[in-house]
């Protein structure tokens, strides 16, 4: 046992605070302790003090600490009055200690359950309040959202003002190419070969000693400190520990490490000459009617046509404010397109691809921006 260590309490009846704990009754009303929390005064609950920290800690003198009873007060049933382990009959009521069952810290565990008791309904009740509220909330914030950015603006105030199109060939060359490599592709014809450096490996040569400093946590010293437990019947008993205080420490260790070198690893490497179909230049034609026809290629020795590409372009025009876009259509919509027609314009909101539609917004044409 440590040395003993005077509690107080506060009277739940008048609020007086800071009563001893070797008071047993109010000093200011009368009221026997009841339902109560002991405490030090200036301590945390559950706080450490280190030896050199204690000077506020008000210690019960030796010889009367030799009297104390240290076992956790009886709480009586029936008045709720806390009473010494000393008493076998209740100081307020006079009713017998066997007719009672909670001491100190049962009392407490059982009013803190009532408390959280009370606690849960209301709780739990504000959450149930709250939650339908904030649901709703959220489903029309994501409604009015999804349906601004998914609305749609349609409008007669345009017409199609020019068409176009283009169309191209990509006009390729047989050429010889003198190449290198580990191995000959198909058509390839070597013309030299010779052994050549391929990669590098790194293997282990030998080994060698380091000198490596390094560091560790060795003990210092030990360092005393006390906590405080709650007796349960206005005292408290100081409980004195020791902990290790470390310091760090640094020493040089030989260590023996490896020593790598580069091999080289060679291989075969061919030198081959090639003939590729290579892209050398373009033929195209384009117009802004519905005349449309592929470029004359012209072809020359050692030439072929590539790939074909094509690409058709209409300019809408806002008739009211006078701005023209270029959008790229599909040559099947294209070819139901004229310049000078009028027509509905519907566009999104979230920046998507606009389109040619009725006058509900119904897309008939889809455009994708040039």
């Amino acid at each position: 046992m440590g040395k003993l260590v005077m509690g107080y309490w506060d009277c739940p009846y008048c609020d007086t605070k800071g009563i001893r704990g070797d008071s047993a009754v109010c000093p200011s009303c009368g009221r026997p302790r009841g339902e109560v929390v002991f405490y030090i005064k200036g301590q945390a609950q559950d706080e450490e003090r280190r030896a050199d920290d204690v000077a506020d800690i008000e210690y019960v003198d030796e010889e009367t600490a030799k009297y104390v009873n240290r076992n956790p007060d009886w709480y009586c049933s029936f008045c709720e009055t806390l009473n010494s382990d000393n008493a076998e009959t209740c100081q307020s009521c006079g009713a017998s200690r066997k007719d009672s069952e909670a001491n100190y810290f049962q009392m407490l565990e059982k009013k803190r359950e009532r408390e959280a008791a009370q606690q849960r309904p209301a709780q739990t009740q504000q959450k149930k309040s709250r939650l339908p509220l904030i649901l709703i909330a959220m489903v029309l914030v994501f409604v009015g959202l999804f349906m601004f950015m998914n609305g749609e603006t349609t409008s007669k105030d345009y017409e199609i003002s020019a068409i176009s199109w283009e169309r191209a060939i990509q006009i390729e060359q047989n050429q010889l190419y003198h190449e290198s490599g580990w191995s000959v592709p198909a058509g390839g014809s070597v013309t030299s070969q010779r052994s050549e450096v391929h990669h590098y490996d790194t293997v282990l040569d030998h080994y060698e000693n380091v000198q490596v400093q390094r560091s560790r946590q060795v003990i210092d010293h030990y360092e005393t400190y006390y906590t405080y437990t709650d007796l349960g019947n206005g005292m408290f008993d100081q409980v004195e520990h020791q902990r290790p205080v470390y310091t760090t420490e640094y020493y040089t260790e030989t260590v023996r490490e490896p020593v790598y070198r580069q091999v080289a690893r060679y291989q075969t490497k061919y030198y081959y000459d090639v003939w590729r179909w290579t892209p050398t230049r373009v033929a195209t034609a384009s117009g802004t009617d519905h005349d449309v026809y592929w470029p004359d290629t012209q072809l020359s020795e050692n030439e072929r046509e590539g790939q074909r590409g094509a690409a058709y372009r209409v300019v809408i025009t806002n008739t009211k404010k006078g701005e023209s876009i270029r959008y790229r259509v599909s040559e099947e919509d294209w070819n139901g397109l004229n310049a000078g027609d009028a027509i509905y314009f519907t566009a999104t909101r979230t920046g998507g691809d606009p389109c040619i539609s009725d006058e509900k917004g119904n897309p008939l044409v889809r455009l994708v921006r040039d």
